[in-house]
């Protein structure tokens, strides 16, 4: 009985508290300025924050900014289209394969040009450092001294 008292009266402390600062922010609203009209389509909840200060309201442009902007509307460009096709013809299955031939070719002598240079210093380390590492799971095959 005792636990269900004390959860009503935190419920209505919350409450309390919500009431009395929605009061305050009405009543800062009532003192603000009558020059500054609130915008038609402004909530409560954002005059409220704007009277505590977690929101401003938004100065129109300068002059130089409204004067560089288009007259009308911009066309919307949309988003699911898909891309115009590339222009040219379409490759023939024998050109594909000549291609493909071509490529081919590149890659084997680049291949022979690589195997002409030694290895640089790091990949020589590399390659000892994964021979030296012993794998898990394999005991070591030398027996010990």
């Amino acid at each position: 009985m005792r636990s269900r008292i004390g959860g009503a009266r935190r419920a209505l402390a919350a409450v309390a508290i919500a009431v009395a600062t929605l009061g305050l922010g009405a009543a800062r609203a009532q003192d603000a300025p009558a020059q500054q009209e609130p915008a038609p389509d402004r909530s409560p909840l954002h005059s409220l924050a704007k009277s505590f200060g977690f929101a401003t309201d938004v100065d129109p442009p300068p002059d130089f900014v409204r004067e560089s902007r288009p007259a009308t509307p911009q066309q919307e460009i949309p988003v699911f289209t898909p891309p115009p096709e590339p222009p040219g013809k379409i490759k023939s299955a024998k050109e594909v394969e000549d291609i493909d031939d071509d490529l081919e070719s590149i890659a084997r002598r680049h291949d022979a040009l690589r195997a002409g240079y030694a290895p640089s210093a790091r990949a020589v380390a590399a390659a000892k450092k994964v021979k030296l590492k012993p794998k898990p799971g394999v005991s070591d095959p030398t027996p010990p001294l």
